[in-house]
């Protein structure tokens, strides 16, 4: 908050020039839109819309003309197995939701657990209001529905070929009684799964292998809520020594619970770094745009009434001259 005063000899002068023209030189703050505003909608479609996309695109079967890497030729399926690229695409695979370091269902799973963390954070502070909850958890709503949708949709459109695809299509090939061109001699191995339905769903998941889901829905997870941590404890207008000394390693635990959650995608061979690299980056950077388009530097709403500007025109503290405040 600033003054600039300015003093006279010959008051009823000043007073005369600035009070014959009826100007609106002061501003009542903006006042708290309630619990949400009409314009919100936006953000309710936007996360609707993400989710319906995410969800068609997630039933579509990958493009064939893989956009990075070998591609699958459904005609050959012999020519993927050579060994000039067992490089890239040989590791074995590892069965799902069991033999995986990290289960897709614990990345599912965290997200509501995660929504009610940061909502059990709105409550600590005293001088959080509806809106604020409103707009944390809306945030995190777009944050995660938007990096589902764009991630699926660059799946689908690269149909990168994953690591352990020539044992997924050993797997698939070997074990139906019509194995095209595909040498079985010697193979042992069990089918991708003991239900029909499921094999097909995991024979076309070995086609999105860029960019990788668990790398980017962790760190959307992680870097929005170390946000919303930092906004409360770490840099915002409730942060103190004491909530820094602890804000700061959980912000730090959470990032490295999703990079430990990237690393194990490439150590049980379902991604390439590059997968998880970008898939990294794209959940850093949704996350980022959803939290500081709703929240400034001191983890105000930029909906509530905090920060809001004023102009007026008032009384100096001494008795010969008027003072101009802007408020801001």
């Amino acid at each position: 908050m600033h003054f600039y005063r300015l003093t006279c000899l010959h008051r009823w002068l000043l007073c005369l020039s600035i009070g014959a023209v009826a100007l609106p030189v002061a501003a009542d703050p903006v006042q708290p839109q309630g619990w949400w505003h009409a314009s919100d909608l936006i953000d309710y479609g936007i996360i609707a819309g993400s989710l319906g996309i995410f969800g068609g695109v997630h039933l579509a079967t990958p493009l064939e003309s893989a956009g990075i890497g070998p591609r699958f030729d459904p005609q050959h399926p012999s020519a993927t197995l050579d060994a000039s690229l067992s490089d890239r695409i040989g590791k074995k695979y590892l069965v799902e939701d069991k033999q995986e370091t990290v289960p897709a269902l614990w990345v599912g799973l965290a997200i509501p657990a995660v929504a009610g963390w940061l909502a059990l954070q709105e409550g600590l502070p005293a001088n959080r209001d509806a809106r604020h909850l409103h707009d944390t958890l809306v945030g995190f709503g777009e944050a995660m529905s938007v990096t589902l949708m764009a991630t699926e949709v660059l799946k689908f459109s690269f149909g990168r070929l994953r690591p352990d695809f020539q044992d997924r299509l050993k797997r698939y090939y070997c074990n139906r009684p019509d194995h095209v061109d595909v040498d079985c001699t010697n193979f042992t191995e069990g089918p991708l799964s003991d239900d029909p339905s499921k094999v097909e769903k995991i024979w076309a998941d070995g086609r999105r292998s860029f960019p990788s889901g668990h790398s980017s829905t962790s760190f959307a997870l992680a870097t929005y809520a170390a946000l919303v941590t930092g906004g409360h404890f770490v840099w915002g207008h409730d942060a103190t020594n004491t909530t820094r000394a602890w804000g700061i390693p959980l912000q730090a635990a959470v990032i490295g619970l999703a990079t430990f959650v990237a690393w194990s995608r490439v150590d049980d061979g379902r991604h390439n770094v590059s997968d998880v690299l970008t898939g990294a980056a794209l959940g850093t950077a949704i996350a980022n745009l959803s939290y500081w388009r709703r929240f400034d530097t001191q983890g105000h709403s930029r909906n509530s009434d905090f920060g809001t500007s004023s102009v007026s025109l008032t009384g100096g503290p001494g008795t010969t001259g008027v003072g101009l405040m802007l408020k801001f």
